[in-house]
């Protein structure tokens, strides 16, 4: 099994947000139990009241540079694979220690 990292993360959303959110979860954490590959979704209406403050692990989230930018657009969905992220950190060269 490939390693593990725990991840805090924290939002600011209204209680209807919340729970569409823990829901959403709940479907990830039943897909992964029963062996199932499926696209889970949430629609963010940005211009509705969906404006969650978030952090991870205490930090502001940022795009990843690990695939090339645009990669997750299709059809004008945002959908994220963590198989392209995955290979690309497979791929990456770990940085040599520097000289003493």
């Amino acid at each position: 099994m490939p390693e593990r990292t725990e991840v805090t993360i924290t939002m600011t959303v209204t209680p209807a947000q919340a729970v569409a959110i823990e829901d959403l979860l709940a479907q990830m954490n039943y897909l992964a139990g029963v062996g199932s590959s499926r696209w889970v979704a949430f629609f963010a209406d940005g211009d509705g009241n969906f404006r969650p403050k978030a952090t991870i692990n205490g930090r502001k989230p940022e795009f990843t540079t690990l695939v090339p930018p645009g990669t997750f657009w299709k059809n004008r969905e945002y959908r994220v694979d963590f198989d392209p992220i995955a290979w690309a950190m497979r791929n990456t060269p770990t940085p040599e220690a520097p000289d003493a």
